[in-house]
């Protein structure tokens, strides 16, 4: 492996190609987009990301009945809001989730294995570029220029 390798810049332009042209999955026999969000589905997403439900603690415990109770208890409702998650990405229009995400969300639970499953998530996470809109959500708000100045007497 080369030593002047740029880990970060190769990882930025990956994100930038994800960004670009979306990723392709198959669930069944049916082939589907994934792009970068519109920024009323980052909302949608956003909740869903939110709503994951992992006890790290008890992953990390010494215990290995704690940590195999926990993976028990955290398989069935991530494994759906995963599949919701993808869905929801899928659709990426405020009409088509208000009202297709629980068909699509169930047939990728159905079709679509656990390893790709939570693939297809991290890379939704990367392609929402939540990082880069923060940053600029920051910035804006410190860089506002209409912004009322206090009148001193």
């Amino acid at each position: 492996m080369e030593e002047n390798f740029d880990y970060i810049a190769a990882e930025a332009r990956e994100q930038q190609v994800l960004l670009d042209k979306g990723i392709t999955f198959k669930a069944g026999k049916e082939e589907y987009l994934i792009e970068q969000p519109y920024l009323g589905t980052l909302d949608y997403l956003a909740e869903e990301f939110l709503k994951l439900d992992v006890q790290i603690k008890q992953l990390e415990s010494k215990q290995s009945f704690e940590i195999f109770e926990e993976q028990k208890r955290m398989v069935g409702p991530n494994a759906r809001r995963c599949a919701r998650i993808v869905a929801i990405a899928v659709l990426n229009s405020k009409w088509k989730i208000m009202f297709l995400t629980e068909y699509y969300a169930q047939k990728f639970l159905w079709s679509v294995k656990p390893s790709d499953l939570m693939k297809l998530t991290s890379i939704i996470l990367k392609a929402s570029n939540l990082s880069d809109f923060s940053a600029s959500i920051a910035l804006l708000s410190v860089s506002r220029t209409t912004a009322p100045q206090a009148i001193e007497d």
